[in-house]
């Protein structure tokens, strides 16, 4: 089942929770409520690993855990809409007994709905205040700046998104409303983490196939060979081969010498991906031979095959103890280890791009390549030697790369590196679009 963690105020936890139960034969909720939105940082980095996508109740919390996470891959977000922030003026106006003159407003920064649903209302407040604010604040500085409207005269109701600003401003004796999301908003969020749940089974349920070449002893001594020997050697590594078929719950077939091939689902070589690093470490450990490692996902088992092909194709293109994954969209995989993972594509839709690579003879995958290692490392600049050494290649096939993205003006050169010892400073270079 989907697991879907819930992170917000309890208020809103608990509503989320309660339109969830249309939603149970296809959702799992796990709640991780808060009482003060700095909170969330350590939630989601405490249980990541317990769920398959967040759902927060907000964009203060949404953002934090983007912040946080520094992605917002798994990340979903009950956002508002004008249904939330009607419910909430109309509360409001109920309170009071009469329209208001002047109205305060806080809402998160990036969120348009104050400005998009006042501007639909024929009858509005004379005076309206918008305070936007970083999803960081704390919120007693909301607090202070309400309530200096109100002492001031210039206001007479308060619309904010803390429940806990909403209870100071009550105990000041100002009329004061929480902006939350409607049930409406809440389960059409839902529906888009079913949508997301359902593209995950399908994907999962994907064929994958491992395709491993392991290089021919080279001859040493006379022992090298002798049958015995040489039999023993293939039989053991049968035999670590046959035990990571096993944990990948596929099948396994021996395809010539030192060439094997494993099929399975998606889900499992995705999940074992660790194991089958480590059984490939140990068959060059053991037995001092390169072992070539490539998967391939498909929807068909031809399709996935020619996937690992190629793969195994890059791997022998490729130096350092890489698994090579192609998916089933063209995307290539470079895994290393769980903390590792380059990601990037061999097409692009520019035309421009693709003309001016073909002009320099560079393919659009190395492109795509370097600009993932530059986005991943987060580097605003970066020099040859540093891509050579995070993506194992030489100083000199770096040299060129980036010579030719220059000429191509996808790179450019600005400045140079501080000179800390008697060696020359190096160029550095970022991408000019």
């Amino acid at each position: 089942m989907f697991k879907v963690g819930v992170v917000g105020p309890s208020l809103s936890v608990e509503r989320i929770l309660d339109v969830g139960k249309e939603f149970e034969s296809e959702l799992t909720f796990l709640s991780y409520p808060y009482h003060e939105a700095y909170e969330t940082t350590k939630i989601v980095k405490e249980h990541e690993n317990e769920v398959d996508a967040w759902l927060f109740s907000g964009p203060i919390p949404y953002t934090i855990a983007k912040d946080a996470l520094g992605t917002d891959k798994r990340l979903t977000g009950v956002f508002f809409l004008e249904t939330g922030f009607y419910k909430s003026f109309l509360n409001l106006f109920f309170k009071k007994g009469t329209m208001f003159e002047g109205i305060s407003i806080d809402i998160p920064l990036g969120e348009n709905v104050v400005d998009e649903a006042l501007a639909q209302l024929d009858i509005r407040p004379n005076n309206v205040y918008v305070k936007k604010f970083d999803a960081h604040i704390d919120y007693m500085k909301l607090y202070h700046h309400h309530q200096r409207l109100w002492k001031e005269g210039k206001i007479e109701a308060v619309l904010t998104c803390y429940p806990q600003v909403k209870e100071l401003l009550e105990n000041d004796g100002i009329a004061a409303n929480w902006i939350s999301t409607t049930r409406l908003e809440t389960r059409q969020t839902l529906q888009v983490l079913v949508e997301k749940a359902r593209a995950k089974y399908f994907k999962n349920t994907q064929i994958a196939v491992c395709i491993v070449e392991i290089e021919e002893a080279k001859v040493q001594s006379q022992k090298d060979f002798l049958s015995y020997d040489l039999q023993y050697t293939d039989l053991k590594m049968n035999e670590e081969l046959l035990h990571l078929s096993r944990s990948l719950n596929g099948s396994f077939l021996k395809l010539g010498s030192g060439s094997y091939i494993i099929f399975s689902s998606r889900g499992e070589m995705e999940h074992k991906l660790p194991v089958l690093q480590k059984t490939t470490e140990v068959l060059i450990r053991e037995w001092k031979r390169s072992v070539l490692t490539g998967i391939g996902f498909g929807d068909s088992a031809i399709a996935a095959e020619f996937n690992a092909r190629r793969a195994v194709q890059l791997s022998k293109e490729e130096t350092g103890k890489k698994i090579m994954i192609i998916d089933d969209d063209g995307r290539t995989v470079e895994f290393m280890n769980e903390e590792n993972i380059l990601s990037y594509g061999s097409s692009s839709h520019d035309e421009l791009l693709v003309k001016k690579l073909q002009h320099v003879n560079v393919s659009v995958q190395t492109y795509e390549k370097v600009k993932a290692c530059v986005d991943k490392k987060g580097w605003t600049s970066f020099t040859t030697k540093d891509l050579a050494l995070e993506l194992n290649m030489s100083d000199r096939n770096a040299q060129r790369i980036v010579s030719t993205l220059c000429k191509a003006e996808l790179l450019k050169d600005v400045g140079e590196t501080k000179k800390h010892n008697k060696g020359r400073p190096s160029k550095l270079y970022t991408f000019s679009r």
